[in-house]
């Protein structure tokens, strides 16, 4: 067994980049912060599919020079004097107009770096150092919760996004979709109740599963796609004039074209690893856009903005929905059985790796 208390090696959870189900907990040197850097003690790591989809091989790159990459970009940790932070995820490349400009989530070089992800250790590990730009102060009220901001701030990144680009009209958006109930999906639906839209959140557990009663305990609906294709939600009250799609599967994100409404805005958010192929209608996909003047468009993880919107969308929904932020996570697993948090995250909503 390795001797994890040695002094200047700490844990870590760790993958071979392209060889699959290579996680493993690793000993590695305690990294020391350098002039522009400091210390974060890690506290606790979101799991999300994307760790699932780097340690099956699909994608994910070590750092130059190592052979592993060390998991974790939903990172909640502390400082020497206890101040709770959040680490941004994507690095700016040094290259491109929007990266200098503190917009690295834009970066169009493609050069950039992502904790956990692309060439950039991540935070499945007791000790990280960071760039003081690049961290986010939380305050201590979040603590319960805290470990959720980085998909808080995607939700608010695809909504910031999706308001801005439908300033090409007036726009009154009376019904939205979300598709996908995982934390990403399940934070857009409290999101976007909070701010008073009509929701429906498909996906496809069954309506009586934890997630479906989550969904309805704050006034939306839930739909399961295995019991009924999304075609059957414009039966009755129509199309959507905004979908936020959430749900890790690129079929659903092209079925979810079809019930958008004329000038409604799909939002994607999903990575989807893997060279699958489908047959898609693509006249039907192609009229529907030119006649309906609809919108397609991507997203991935925020800028500083957006993490500080999502502190905002926190506080909001807290009031609103008392305790319904922290009930999102429902698995907690530790070093001592790393190896079982992808099982753990298959049958809840967001399972949580605490390191403190």
């Amino acid at each position: 067994m390795n001797d994890y208390t040695k002094i200047g090696f700490v844990k870590a959870f760790a993958i071979s980049p392209g060889v699959p189900q290579s996680a493993r907990v690793l000993e590695v040197p305690r990294p020391e912060p350098g002039p522009s850097q400091v210390l974060v003690r890690v506290l606790e790591v979101g799991i999300c599919g994307t760790d699932s989809e780097i340690n099956c091989g699909l994608y994910g790159e070590a750092p130059p020079g190592e052979e592993f990459l060390i998991l974790g970009h939903e990172v909640l940790g502390a400082l020497d004097n206890g101040d709770l932070v959040v680490p941004m995820v994507r690095r700016p490349c040094g290259r491109c107009r929007h990266c200098g400009s503190g917009s690295q989530d834009m970066c169009d070089s493609g050069t950039f770096t992502e904790r956990g992800i692309k060439a950039v250790h991540g935070g499945l590990c007791e000790y990280i150092v960071e760039d003081p730009s690049m961290l986010i102060a939380v305050p201590p009220a979040m603590r319960a919760y805290a470990v959720l901001l980085e998909p808080m701030s995607v939700v608010a990144k695809g909504l910031r996004h999706a308001q801005l680009i439908q300033k090409r009209l007036e726009w009154g958006p009376r019904r939205a979709l979300v598709v996908g109930a995982g934390p990403i999906g399940l934070l857009a639906t409290l999101t976007l109740r909070m701010l008073g839209w009509e929701v429906v959140t498909a996906a496809r557990r069954s309506g009586d599963s934890e997630k479906g009663r989550l969904v309805r305990s704050v006034g939306a609906a839930y739909h399961s796609v295995a019991e009924a294709p999304l075609s059957e939600l414009v039966r009755g009250a129509g199309a959507f004039d905004f979908i936020f799609e959430a749900s890790g599967s690129a079929q659903a994100a092209f079925d979810s074209i079809h019930v958008l409404a004329a000038n409604g805005v799909l939002c994607l958010t999903s990575v989807t690893g893997g060279t699958a192929a489908q047959s898609v209608p693509i006249d039907r996909i192609n009229c529907d856009l030119v006649l309906g003047n609809k919108l397609i468009f991507g997203t991935v993880n925020a800028g500083l903005v957006d993490f500080t919107e999502g502190l905002a969308y926190f506080e909001r929904i807290e009031k609103a929905y008392p305790g319904k932020l922290q009930s999102l996570l429902t698995g907690r697993v530790s070093f001592e059985n790393a190896q079982t948090m992808f099982e753990i995250q298959k049958s809840g909503i967001k399972t949580v790796f605490t390191i403190d």
